[in-house]
């Protein structure tokens, strides 16, 4: 198993994440907005006060609404207006040369909120209780919407019940947000409370002893580890671009569109959410919805990529090492750093060896890509990562818009790749024979993931299922992708590391109340795998509690 230093090492993730619910509460701070308890439902009251009460329990520090505010600098406010005024110049620009930029103009209004000298201070979570009217939403008084999250309890509508389906909650869901510019929303009537965020997940709650448990597990990590989509500037733009009609582009490209003709049956990739098709209220807020999105034209959930042939790592004894690299290796950390380059220590039955980390790359889809039906001209994008640097090709010929963004998930996306790498690595010098390494070596592994499980009980031998007990975070936060990397590392030791007797093809991945990521020989094959049967898997959480019934 490797530490989560070393983890984040190779995601290149420097800052301190809490992957423990008990030290994610212990970091909020949270303020209620001001209510009139006439004026707020009595099932939300009642959640309220409950919730309070727990988030107490758990040491998070609950704040008053005025201490929930600082003063912010002129020299941010005057930033911000000086980002919106070229906002508007260009938009006047384009639409003198008859350009459609796809942005939106904004009401005056703006200016009067971003000269406001006291703003919501970064990192506080907002709960409202009640339907809160235009201009005073807590949108309108945070420092920015990626930095501050806001939660809506409201009295579950007569629309949403038991016998709602996924698409009935995304739909209510995707709704809510916009309307209520809340980053989760929680639902309440006198028994249950339903949790909506953007992981396109429903998970239902009863009010029993329960209670304190489902909020440090579920809501607790969804403020903790928000969602926060990687943006173009973290990453390095290579030079270099790669041509869809050339080997080894040309069969991976096949296996998306051949794949496309069978996951398209299966229901597991619906149609996405155009950001223009949400009911914001104003321009105002359709523009925090943009760049909370950092400029996302919308959001199709799930992904399909394929792993490139990765040239796997040699694993040098310590003792070599040592002397190849003229370096002391230390007892401390179970990595260390030579000439930039990402090095493990691992512990066999035959001694001790150093892994390099290898270079990964991942042929992915763009945002906002139809799953099943892409253009390979214009849906395609290759993501890298190497050193914990991450990096982006795009493919010949085309030129880059506002909407062609890495998805949601490319960090776990990286992570499963990276963690493939080194299982394959440690796997082909151990078992030389296995198909894994050979596979992935030679011809590359398909990663996907959809919001939903696969039946326990078709799960083929060969793949390892982990995850199904952490937190339940919110999809693109970093504590996603330690937990990819980290389970990978734990079901390959557990099964395989101690039993050379076992095959290993690849791992599944839970994200409860969210998905599922599983390696696959091709997206092909993946393919035909959740197809042979309507009940291999599904959407929503209909598999998820079998999971939770499997030995731990």
């Amino acid at each position: 198993m490797l530490s989560q230093e070393a983890i984040q090492k190779i995601l290149g993730i420097e800052t301190k994440i809490h992957i423990n619910p008990e030290e994610m509460a212990e970091e909020l701070e949270i303020t209620f907005y001001p209510y009139t308890t006439k004026d707020v439902n009595l099932n939300v009251l009642n959640f309220k006060n409950k919730l309070e009460v727990t988030l107490k329990k758990f040491k998070a520090n609950i704040i008053s609404f005025d201490e929930a505010f600082e003063n912010v600098s002129f020299k941010k406010r005057a930033k911000l207006v000086s980002l919106l005024l070229m906002h508007y110049l260009s938009l006047s620009f384009k639409k003198l040369l008859g350009i459609d930029s796809g942005k939106n103009y904004i009401g005056i209004s703006v200016f009067f909120n971003i000269i406001k000298r006291k703003k919501i201070k970064k990192g506080v979570t907002v709960i409202t209780l009640n339907d809160l009217k235009t201009g005073e939403l807590p949108a309108d008084k945070v420092q920015g919407f990626r930095k501050n999250t806001v939660i809506a309890i409201l009295n579950r509508p007569d629309d949403i019940n038991k016998d709602s389906d996924f698409h009935q909650h995304f739909n209510k869901a995707m709704s809510l947000f916009a309307y209520h510019m809340a980053n989760i929303v929680i639902l309440v009537d006198e028994e249950q409370w339903i949790v909506y965020n953007l992981n396109a997940s429903h998970p239902v709650f009863k009010f029993d002893k329960d209670f304190d448990k489902n909020v440090l597990y579920n809501l607790v990590p969804k403020i903790a580890a928000p969602i926060s989509p990687n943006r173009l500037h973290e990453f390095i733009l290579s030079k270099k671009k790669f041509d869809i009609t050339k080997k080894p582009m040309d069969i991976l490209v096949d296996d998306f569109i051949k794949s496309g003709l069978l996951l398209e049956k299966t229901g597991l990739y619906p149609k996405g959410k155009s950001v223009d098709s949400l009911p914001f209220r104003n321009k105002f807020y359709r523009w925090i919805g943009d760049l909370f999105l950092d400029h996302r034209s919308g959001m199709s959930y799930g992904f399909l990529a394929l792993q490139l042939p990765t040239k796997l790592s040699k694993l040098i004894p310590f003792k070599e090492a040592e002397k190849l690299f003229n370096i002391k290796i230390s007892k401390n950390k179970d990595y260390f750093l030579h000439q930039g380059n990402i090095y493990l220590k691992v512990h066999l039955p035959q001694g001790r060896f150093c892994l390099q980390v290898p270079e990964v790359w991942v042929l992915s889809q763009r945002s906002g890509a139809n799953k099943t039906k892409i253009d390979p001209n214009k849906d395609l994008i290759k993501l890298g990562l190497y050193n914990g640097k991450m990096m982006i090709e795009t493919p010949l010929g085309l030129k880059l818009k506002k909407d062609y963004k890495p998805s949601f998930d490319t960090r776990v996306i990286l992570a499963h790749a990276a963690g493939n790498a080194i299982v394959a690595s440690i796997l082909a010098f151990i078992k030389p024979e296995a198909i894994f390494p050979k596979r992935l070596e030679e011809r590359g592994i398909a990663l996907s993931h959809w919001h939903g499980y696969v039946n326990p009980e078709f799960i083929l031998s060969g793949w390892y299922v982990h995850g199904q007990y952490n937190p339940h975070v919110s999809c693109s936060s970093p504590q996603s992708a330690i937990y990819a990397i980290d389970g990978k590392m734990r079901v390959f030791i557990k099964n395989i590391f101690n039993n050379i007797k076992n095959d290993y093809f690849g791992d599944i991945h839970i994200e409860p109340h969210h998905g599922s990521n599983m390696t696959f020989s091709s997206l092909e094959e993946f393919g035909k795998f959740v197809s042979f049967r309507k009940n291999v898997a599904s959407l929503g959480n209909l598999y998820l509690d079998l999971h939770y019934k499997v030995k731990k």
